[in-house]
């Protein structure tokens, strides 16, 4: 019993021990999991609110990239970088829910990222509608003021958070120290039973080192945590040498920890930024401030440059300050940003300012307004000829500005059609100044961002008194000109006609005049006046045809031809020439020429001719040759090199420059002696050009001329030229048409005889009257089977007569019309009014003959359907009676033409001469005041345009139509006056 119980007691000793040890070792496990949880712990915090800081600048950034240049991707991921921070704040929150001064702080931190949100967003929206007001949100102190708490809160959280992580260590490092004593003390009171505790001690001892181990790898796991951050550590002594650094240093300078320990900070720090950087820590040194702030460039290890963002937290001991703990975080791309957005921001007020300079220098009145018309810019000019300041301008409307209420309306009218077509409108007024009268032009357009939105509406108001002045002159002038070219034109007219009428009649009667019997030497006399006829003839058409050419009416035709055929002609026709001046005459066409070509035939024969002609002329001996070879081919076009060589005259070297010339010749002899007028080669080298070619010349007194021409054709087939190619009428014995009966219309005496003569010859029964009046009264009681209708005669002439043949009396006699006139267009025009055909004086018997053929042998089938003229006739006739003579007053009808016959056409004289004064108001009275005329005595068109020049002249829209309407409606007036009279004659006999 005694010995059972020391047993027990040492037993009981030993399970005491044991106890003590188990509980230890219980309690040493609870710590070191513990310590493990809390440093987990605080570091997830401290992560959360880096993550929150790191977000929260980068908003800022992004903010500040779009408010400076207006770029949406800098904020695209605003919501996405919104949602993460609230998760941050959200995690954050979980994890110091235990620590109410955290809470607090957190609540608060919260309530900042809220008010800078909202801030942030109140920049954003400012800058979709104004730059300037969204810049100035930017530079006020309030975005920073928040960042600044947002920032100190944060690194106050973080500050509390690292004391509780080193709390945590510390605990940590106390539990294992009291961990030691208690096995030392457990290890004396058990010494006496080591025998028999040594297995429980080795295992408590294997249990100790286990925890010690754990706990030394959380501490690894927290240093590789330090180590792996995306920021580098280091704790530096008051002097600012390393003493620690984590191994990011190296990706952020090149250099290792261990070269960067012991050295000094400045090694880092460019010259130019020690003092800056050393005064700030010496500042926080002397005043004791925890924490501070700095973002510096440093040097790479290559020598280059990165910025970083550092937070310097004093290390303090017994009261002393023994160093500085900083974390330091790489922001180059951030600080890039931040400086190219300022000097962004600096070019920007540069520009802006060079831009004001221009528009304030600019010979133009320019503004701007938003889109609810309110001024936002007013170049110097603006406001000098206003006499305004910008204070008067700048945020009022046109309406306030404006004093003349029309006026502001007006312009107020024009922005709105800006905004609302997006497209530009002009504006003319008269401004009434102090120092006259300014005639202003404004052209207002509308303004749009980079994304294609509407931002407002510019205008630019130039003073345009004297182009309105120069304009008005021009009018004038261009009236002068116009009415110069019509004089020139019928002064043309009338000459063709007036010459080409007694030529009609001198080769018509000579042409009679040789099918009759006549002596020899009679017959020489009258194949002299033939002869002298048809060189009166030539001469007459180089006259016109330069005319013509000059005034543009010649057009060049692209037609397939054979090259061969004109060649053959050429060579009929001036062999026979040079026969009788005992000249060879040849032709070469070398083999590669295209024989089928593309191109004006006509034109060309009239080349050559002239040339041929030339050459025949001035060759008293020798030749005269026309070679044609290919100068350049293709697959669908080919270019001739036509010569034409002599071994003529020749042409002095000084004259070479002018034979091109009108009515030039080489000497001043050579009209007396050879004849001519000197247009034919410069018709040649204008029917030339107008094909797109050249023509040169060389020649030497005495040996001859050679003209070059290089023209350029299509290349064609035989069967298309055959297609193109009319059947040719063969000359035969004349027809009888006994039984046929042919109107003359004509009012020369010669020309009848001529016409009726030869008609005769056919066996024709002919009438002849001498003008459009007496024809229609003719046609009225009689039926013809063909009509020969002259166009210039007294009283009503072709043009009328015709017309009102197909529209009034609807008959569809064919109607070949004669005129000696050269007028452009003219042919069409016949054929538009009703004619069938159309015949140039002097006629060839030729071509009267196929005429009678075409129209009483129906040999062409080319008669026009007038059962077509007589339905588009009933459609739409040219003038209208019914409601005038509805009246069944022959005197109260005689009145009322006779006012519409005086009024309507000095009405139209006069409203021209108002709108070439741009005088519309008047322009509308009396269009209006017509408008009712033309309504009793309906004429096609007029009513109509008289109807539209009055709308177009109240609404002073279109108005650069209205001349024109106007012109066509005298011209229409005059054309259709002569049958409404012989109507109304007609009707009151």
């Amino acid at each position: 019993m005694k010995t059972y119980r020391p047993i027990l007691f040492v037993i009981s000793i030993v399970l005491a021990g044991v106890t003590f040890f188990i509980w230890s070792a219980w309690q040493d496990r609870l710590r070191a999991g513990n310590s493990q949880q809390q440093l987990t712990h605080n570091n997830k915090v401290i992560q959360a609110f880096d993550s929150v800081q790191i977000l929260i600048t980068s908003k800022e950034s992004a903010v500040r990239g779009y408010t400076i240049t207006g770029d949406y991707v800098f904020i695209a991921h605003l919501t996405h970088y919104n949602k993460i921070i609230q998760n941050s704040l959200e995690e954050a929150g979980r994890l110091i829910a235990d620590n109410p001064q955290q809470v607090a702080r957190l609540q608060e931190l919260v309530q900042l990222v809220n008010e800078k949100d909202r801030f942030q967003q109140q920049i954003i929206q400012a800058r979709k509608s104004s730059f300037e007001e969204a810049l100035q949100l930017t530079s006020s102190l309030k975005g920073k003021n928040l960042m600044d708490k947002i920032a100190a809160d944060l690194a106050q959280m973080k500050a509390d958070q690292n004391k509780l992580l080193q709390a945590s260590i510390l605990r940590n490092h106390e539990a294992g120290r009291q961990s030691l004593q208690t096995a030392i003390i457990g290890a004396l009171t058990v010494l006496v039973f080591i025998a028999i505790l040594l297995f429980r001690l080795n295992r408590d001892i294997q249990l100790r080192r286990k925890a010690e181990g754990e706990l030394l790898k959380s501490e690894a796991k927290y240093r590789e945590f330090v180590e792996n951050a995306g920021v580098i550590t280091y704790t530096a002594d008051i002097t600012g040498t390393f003493t620690f650094i984590s191994k990011q240093v190296e990706t952020l300078t090149g250099y290792t920890p261990e070269e960067m320990l012991g050295k000094h900070f400045s090694s880092l720090i460019p010259a130019e930024w020690i003092p800056h950087v050393a005064a700030q820590y010496e500042q926080q040194f002397i005043n004791r401030t925890r924490e501070s702030n700095l973002i510096f460039p440093i040097t790479f290890k290559n020598n280059g440059i990165r910025w970083v963002e550092q937070d310097a937290i004093l290390l303090e001991k017994d009261g002393k300050v023994t160093g500085f703990q900083c974390v330091v975080k790489d922001v180059t791309e951030q600080e890039l940003v931040r400086q190219k957005l300022q000097k962004i921001e600096a070019e920007q007020k540069e520009y802006q300012y060079r831009i004001q300079a221009i528009l304030d220098n600019a010979p133009l009145m320019i503004y701007v307004k938003d889109l609810e018309g309110r001024y936002l810019l007013v170049n110097k000019q603006c406001r000098e000829i206003f006499g305004l300041t910008d204070d008067m301008v700048i945020g009022k409307t046109v309406f306030d500005v404006q004093a003349k209420k029309s006026s502001a309306e007006r312009y107020f009218e024009a922005d709105k059609q800006v905004i609302k077509t997006r497209k530009p409108v002009e504006l003319e007024e008269v401004l009434h100044l102090a120092d006259g009268d300014r005639h202003l032009l404004t052209i207002k357009f509308p303004l749009f961002d980079k994304d294609n939105q509407l931002l407002g509406v510019s205008g630019f108001m130039k003073d345009i008194s004297e182009m309105v002045k120069s304009r008005q002159e021009m009018i004038l002038a261009r009236q002068k000109a116009e009415a110069a070219e019509t004089l020139q034109e019928q002064f043309l007219a009338n000459m063709s006609h007036e010459i080409r009428t007694p030529m009609n009649g001198i080769i018509g009667m000579t042409n009679l005049l040789m099918q009759t019997p006549l002596l020899q030497h009679q017959q020489e006399y009258v194949q002299m006046i033939k002869q002298s006829s048809d060189n009166l003839l030539v001469l007459i058409n180089d006259i016109l045809d330069l005319s013509k050419i000059k005034a543009g009416k010649i057009s060049i035709e692209k037609i397939p031809f054979s090259l061969g055929d004109i060649i053959k002609n050429l060579n009929g026709t001036f062999k026979i020439k040079a026969g009788e001046k005992a000249l060879n005459f040849s032709t070469l066409v070398q083999p590669e020429v295209p024989m089928y070509l593309v191109g004006d035939p006509h034109r060309l024969g009239q080349v050559l001719t002239n040339l041929l002609s030339n050459a025949i002329k001035f060759t008293e001996k020798g030749y005269v040759t026309l070679e044609i070879n290919v100068q350049q081919q293709g697959s669908q076009e080919v270019t001739l090199c036509l010569q034409v060589s002599d071994s003529g005259i020749g042409i002095d070297t000084k004259q070479l420059a002018l034979i091109f010339e009108s009515f030039s010749q080489a000497s001043s002899d050579t009209t007396r002696r050879f004849g001519g007028t000197g247009l034919g080669l410069a018709i040649t080298r204008q029917l030339v050009e107008l094909q797109q070619g050249s023509v040169h010349v060389t020649s030497k007194p005495g040996a001859g001329t050679t003209f070059t021409i290089l023209l350029p054709f299509g290349i064609s087939t035989a069967q298309e030229v055959q297609g193109n190619v009319k059947p040719v009428m063969q000359p035969h014995d004349l027809e009888d048409y006994s039984g046929k009966h042919v109107l003359i219309v004509e009012d020369n005496d010669v020309n009848q005889r001529v016409l009726k003569y030869n008609l005769e010859q056919y066996n024709l029964n002919v009438t002849v009257v001498d003008n459009g009046k007496e024809a229609i009264r003719w046609l009225e009681k009689n039926k013809t089977d063909l009509i020969m209708m002259d166009l210039h005669m007294p009283l009503m002439d072709g043009f009328q007569a015709t017309d009102y043949i197909r529209r009034q009396l609807h008959l569809p006699v064919p109607i070949v019309v004669l005129t000696a006139s050269v007028l452009r267009n003219e042919r069409q025009r016949c054929l538009q009014i009703g004619a069938n055909d159309y015949v140039a004086k002097p006629f060839a018997p030729e071509e009267l003959r196929r005429c009678l053929e075409k129209f009483l042998l129906n040999r062409e089938g080319e008669v026009m359907d007038h059962r077509a003229i007589t339905t588009y006739d009933a459609v739409q006739p040219v003038f209208d009676l019914s409601v005038l003579l509805q009246l069944n007053d022959n005197n109260v009808i005689k009145e009322i033409y006779k006012v519409f016959e005086t009024m309507v056409p000095s009405g139209l004289e006069e409203m021209k001469q108002l709108a070439i004064k741009e005088d519309w108001q008047a322009v509308f009275e009396l269009a209006h005041k017509l408008k009712s005329s033309l309504s009793i005595i309906q004429v096609k068109d007029l009513h109509s345009k008289m109807a539209t020049i009055e709308s177009n002249a109240r609404s002073q829209k279109q108005l650069s139509e209205i001349l024109p309407m106007i012109n066509e409606s005298i011209a229409a007036y005059y054309h259709v006056a002569p049958m409404i009279k012989m109507e109304i004659e007609k009707d009151l006999v």
